[in-house]
């Protein structure tokens, strides 16, 4: 079976958060991270480019938030996973992030649990494709 790489786009405003997690995920087996992006505009433009499987979106960004640029990917690129990273925890959140067609939505405090979670799901599923 041809094991097939997960690209994956970060899309978050907070430099160092971004370096940090493109590190973190770096280290985990069958994906590769293609790009990272600033805003919700940056992001869209990098999904055309890059066509990456996974994009792991901020939710509160400058120019364009996580939620619209989220909607716009899922409408012209419906095969494309978009999970919702952010600092709320609130049940309102999630149920925006739904209600925007994400894919999936964690709480960035529980990162490390959830984010291999995740990340080694798509990974199996594009093994099998």
């Amino acid at each position: 079976m041809d094991n097939k790489t997960v690209k994956i786009l970060l899309c978050d405003d907070n430099d160092n958060f971004r370096q940090l997690l493109t590190q973190y995920i770096k280290a985990m087996p069958g994906v590769e991270v293609v790009g990272e992006a600033i805003d919700g505009v940056d992001v869209i433009d990098k999904t055309e480019l890059l066509d990456p499987d996974l994009v792991l979106m901020d939710l509160s960004m400058p120019n364009q938030s996580g939620l619209d640029a989220t909607k716009t990917i899922k409408e012209r690129w419906p095969d494309k996973s978009v999970i919702i990273l952010t600092l709320y925890e609130d049940s309102v959140y999630k149920e925006l992030a739904d209600e925007f067609n994400a894919d999936g939505f964690i709480a960035k405090s529980s990162i490390k649990a959830q984010l291999p979670l995740v990340i080694e799901e798509k990974v199996r599923n594009s093994a099998l494709k």
